[in-house]
């Protein structure tokens, strides 16, 4: 099972992810994953601990993981379609929704693959990263259509092969919303209004992408004045170290 824990920024996602993960690794192995590319992960987890890997990728290293798994196969449809050199894969490799996607499909093969019982995701502010991923999936399945265009009026293009490739993307693309889909969201917001309201937007952006946030966090909240406001699990204002911080937040979310 991935929780991926959602929200507009700065409302405490990382740290109650962290604090998450923590409660699920002394019973299984547990597997906490950043995709926003400044995640302040390393400054909480400074030191290894038992049962909880902690994955955390700079776009930099991201985009050259992608060329190495698809940068040839990629570049060998791109250029029947334009005259350019392999310098077009790194723009490839850093446009809207590639990284996220490879990412992702990183966390569903390490969760097919059986070595973690549960995958914590910190995602990156708003429902950004959902919304590319569809874009994505779409640019697929029109990539797909104009190839066999293409490949009508075009000699010299092996048309099993770019077949091939296309129908991989597409799978790959299929994958991650399958799992997306099968993921459990949690929604965290703090008791500021622009805060509330814009976990209002998130939400509803994530139910028209056929996404659904199961819990509610509400972090930081001193008191009631948001009362009308759903809250599944609500936490209080702590102070102290950002691992200190994890600590006395681990406590309220005991499991979900």
């Amino acid at each position: 099972m991935i929780t991926a824990f959602v929200g507009k920024g700065g409302v405490g996602k990382t740290s109650i992810a962290s604090a998450y993960a923590l409660n699920l690794s002394e019973s299984s192995k547990t597997l906490l994953v950043s995709t926003d590319f400044m995640s302040s992960l390393s400054y909480i987890f400074t030191e290894r601990v038992k049962n909880l890997d902690v994955m955390t990728l700079s776009e930099s290293e991201v985009s050259e993981m992608w060329k190495s798994t698809y940068g040839e196969e990629v570049y060998s449809i791109v250029k029947e379609f334009v005259d350019t050199d392999r310098s077009i894969l790194d723009h490839i490799a850093t446009s809207p929704g590639v990284a996220e996607e490879f990412i992702i499909s990183k966390i569903t093969s390490l969760e097919d693959s059986g070595s973690y019982r549960n995958i914590v995701w910190d995602t990156p502010a708003s429902s950004s990263t959902m919304h590319l991923l569809k874009v994505e999936r779409e640019f697929y399945e029109h990539l797909g259509r104009d190839i066999k265009f293409v490949l009508k009026i075009k000699s010299g293009i092996s048309k099993d092969q770019a077949t091939k490739i296309i129908r991989r993307w597409q799978d790959l693309s299929e994958s991650v919303w399958s799992t997306l889909r099968k993921s459990k969201f949690v929604l965290v917001t703090t008791p500021d209004e622009l805060s509330v309201l814009q976990s209002a937007e998130i939400e509803n952006d994530l139910n028209n992408l056929g996404l659904y946030t199961q819990y509610h966090i509400c972090n930081r909240f001193i008191d009631n004045k948001l009362s009308e406001y759903r809250c599944d699990v609500t936490i209080g204002e702590f102070s102290g170290s950002s691992r200190e911080i994890v600590e006395k937040i681990r406590p309220h979310i005991l499991s979900f």
